[in-house]
């Protein structure tokens, strides 16, 4: 399982739910993460079919099982990153 964030420089929602993110992310250590910052690698943000952020995503096995944006759930997102990390670990 990975996750990745895409956030930006001149976002504030970044910066907040960026925290909330790490936080719910240190329940699951068999998931690896990372953050991408969207307005300095643009390439790579388009190639996810990212065009605003913050967004967050997370895959299973390559395949995208996550996609939430800026008016996520933080609690929806927990329960359903749960329930693929006990489908898996």
């Amino acid at each position: 399982m990975v996750a990745i964030y895409f956030s930006g420089n001149s976002c504030g929602a970044c910066k907040v739910i960026k925290v909330k993110i790490e936080h719910i992310l240190k329940k699951y250590p068999n998931i690896k993460a990372c953050e991408i910052n969207g307005e300095e690698h643009l390439d790579i943000a388009t190639s996810y079919g990212i065009f605003s952020v913050p967004v967050f995503l997370l895959f299973i096995d390559g395949k995208e099982y996550i996609r939430v944006g800026r008016n996520l759930d933080l609690l929806k997102l927990e329960r359903d990153m749960n329930r693929y990390y006990n489908m898996i670990f």
